[in-house]
C-alpha cells in the first residue's frame, strides 16, 4: 500500500471517527462472525491472528475482548505503516487482558512478518488498496489452509443507499464554494487523483476472493446511520481530504469540509446519512 506517512498527515487522523458508536458496533459484528469460526476447535488450541492496517487498534481491542472471552490462549499482531499510529494502538492495549504485538508494515510486507496464521483482518482499508487482487493472494499465503479472512468498507459499489448520492453532491459543493470565498488562491488539482480508490462490486469481491485462494467466500451488508459529527470527523482524516479535495492543504480542506458538512446537513433537512457496510468473511480452500 505504501501510504506515505508525514507530520502534517498525523495531524488528520482516521481516529476520531473510528471512535464513533456505530463504527464499533460493525466492526465487532465482523469480529463476531469470523471468530464464531473458532467453535469447533479445542478451547486450549493455541490461535495466531493478524490485524492488518490496524491503525490505532480499534479492531485489534475488540478481537482482544472477544478472545478473552472465549478464553482462548492467542498470539495477536497488530501490522500498520503508521509507526504514529502504532505507538497510539500499543497505548491503547495496556489495560486490556490481553496482550498485543505490533510491526511496523504494510501489505506488501505481510509474508516476510507473519505465517500460519488462522485469522487475518483487514478493516475499512481494502478500497484502498489498487490491486486488490495482490492483497488476497498475500493474504491467502499467510493463512493456514481453513484460515479465515475477514474485511468490510463502506467504499464500494453499492455502499450508497438510496436518495442519499446528493448530500454527498452538495457536501463537496459547498466545500469548494467555501475554499473558493475564503481562499481563493487555492485550486483543485485535476493530476493529484486520490489513490486508486477502485470501487468494486460485492460479486466483484467474491469473484477476486475465488480465484486467489478462498472457497467459500460470504457477504452479508449492514446499513448504518451515521451523525453529522461523524462525517466531520471522517473530512478531518487526511485520505479522505485528499480524496473528496485533491491537491488542497490539509488544514484547509479540513476547514472546508468540516463547514460544509452542516451546510449540506441543513439544507437537506438531515441529521444523519445513512450508508452500507459491506462484510465479507472467506475461508482458504
Amino acid at each position: 500500500m505504501g501510504l506515505m506517512e508525514t507530520e502534517e498527515t498525523n495531524k488528520f487522523t482516521f481516529e476520531a471517527f473510528a471512535a464513533h458508536p456505530f463504527y464499533t458496533d460493525v466492526n465487532h459484528l465482523l469480529v463476531r462472525q469470523a471468530l464464531a469460526q473458532l467453535s469447533s476447535r479445542p478451547v486450549d488450541d493455541p490461535v495466531t491472528i493478524v490485524d492488518m492496517a490496524c491503525g490505532t487498534g480499534a479492531v485489534t481491542r475488540l478481537v482482544a475482548q472477544e478472545m478473552a472471552q472465549q478464553g482462548r490462549p492467542v498470539h495477536l499482531i497488530g501490522v500498520d505503516p503508521s509507526a504514529e499510529a502504532l505507538r497510539r494502538a500499543q497505548k491503547s492495549m495496556e489495560s486490556m487482558p490481553i496482550k498485543a504485538e505490533f510491526i511496523q508494515g504494510d501489505a506488501d510486507d505481510l509474508p516476510n512478518i507473519v505465517h500460519d496464521v488462522d485469522i487475518a483482518f483487514f478493516c475499512n482499508a481494502i478500497h484502498l488498496v489498487p490491486d486488490k487482487r495482490s492483497a488476497f493472494k498475500q493474504m491467502a499465503s499467510i493463512l493456514v489452509p481453513g484460515g479465515i479472512f475477514a474485511c468490510n468498507s463502506a467504499f464500494y459499489e453499492g455502499t450508497y443507499v438510496e436518495g442519499t448520492e446528493r448530500f454527498y453532491h452538495l457536501w463537496t459543493r459547498r466545500a469548494v464554494g467555501w475554499l473558493r470565498k475564503e481562499h481563493p488562491e487555492v485550486r483543485l488539482s485535476r493530476e493529484a487523483k486520490a489513490m486508486a480508490m477502485q470501487w468494486l462490486t460485492p460479486a466483484e469481491y467474491i469473484d477476486s476472493l475465488k480465484q486467489t485462494g478462498f472457497d467459500k467466500v460470504e457477504t452479508t451488508s449492514q446499513n448504518v446511520l451515521i451523525s453529522l459529527d461523524a462525517w466531520r470527523d471522517l473530512g478531518q482524516y487526511w485520505l479522505f481530504i485528499e480524496g473528496a479535495l485533491p491537491g488542497v492543504p490539509l488544514a484547509f480542506g479540513a476547514s472546508a469540509l468540516e463547514k460544509a458538512v452542516y451546510q449540506a446537513g441543513q439544507e437537506l433537512g438531515l441529521t444523519e446519512v445513512a450508508r452500507t457496510w459491506l462484510q465479507i468473511i472467506a475461508i482458504k480452500a
